[in-house]
């Protein structure tokens, strides 16, 4: 082959390679896009007993999953036909585990929707401390997890650690939470099956905060190229 025939092949390789990494990014950046709605939608529903916001969401996890199913195909298809290799490897690996944690992220969302779709349905009287907590959770969760996101599109390592470091707001509005359905369940014992419910929509906030944390520390993998998935977010500026 001659060395012209191997720049041109190079270069279309190259080019190819290029295009499907893009299409690889938009893929996580969409999935992104629909679980920060889906949460979104699904506090609202519970908050403001949408009963479509609901409905919409568990309609719409259908989609999520699709997401989940594509992006692993075209990575795994990326691995095996291009054999990628230091930066590229680093956002590949860091694009998969980005889905993974989105997926869940999903999944949380979900749980919370169909909980406030059967409490709409039943027609269950919330306690006024449950739908606080449930608002300043909701609307920190959501705030973390669109920002990793975004940092994950603008290859951003310091909105990155910043949104990590937010989980830590949200793990503490959470035990400030649990402490408040506690007390409400002993002055109010007929609210136990509500409160028992509102435990799993906070506890699915936290999670979700802790997922988008993840996304975050795969921001500074793929920026820095330094694993910090076992660093303490407070003291991700020191590490990364």
């Amino acid at each position: 082959m001659s060395d012209h025939m191997t720049q041109y092949t190079e270069g279309h390789t190259v080019r190819a390679f290029d295009a499907e990494l893009e299409q690889l990014r938009t893929l996580v950046l969409q999935m992104g896009g629909l679980v920060i709605d889906q949460l979104q939608r699904a506090v609202n529903a519970i908050r403001k007993r949408d009963i479509g916001s609901a409905k919409l969401v568990v309609e719409r996890e259908a989609t999520v999953n699709q997401y989940d199913i594509d992006g692993e195909e075209l990575i795994f298809n990326l691995l095996a036909k291009r054999q990628p290799m230091g930066a590229d490897l680093r956002m590949i690996i860091s694009y998969i585990r980005a889905i993974t944690d989105l997926e869940r992220c999903g999944d949380e969302a979900k749980k919370i929707a169909k909980i406030a779709r059967r409490h709409i349905e039943d027609g269950a009287e919330i306690d006024a401390d449950f739908d606080e907590s449930t608002e300043s959770m909701g609307e920190l969760a959501v705030e973390i997890l669109r920002t990793a996101v975004e940092a994950l599109d603008n290859a951003d390592a310091e909105n990155a650690i910043q949104a990590a470091k937010e989980d830590a707001r949200l793990d503490a509005e959470y035990k400030r939470s649990v402490r408040s359905i506690h007390d409400a369940m002993i002055s109010q014992p007929a609210l136990v099956d509500v409160a028992a419910d509102h435990v799993v929509v906070i506890k699915a906030l936290e999670r979700i905060g802790d997922h988008a944390k993840n996304i975050a520390k795969y921001v500074v993998f793929i920026v820095q190229g330094k694993d910090v998935r076992h660093v303490k977010a407070k003291a991700l500026d020191r590490d990364a």
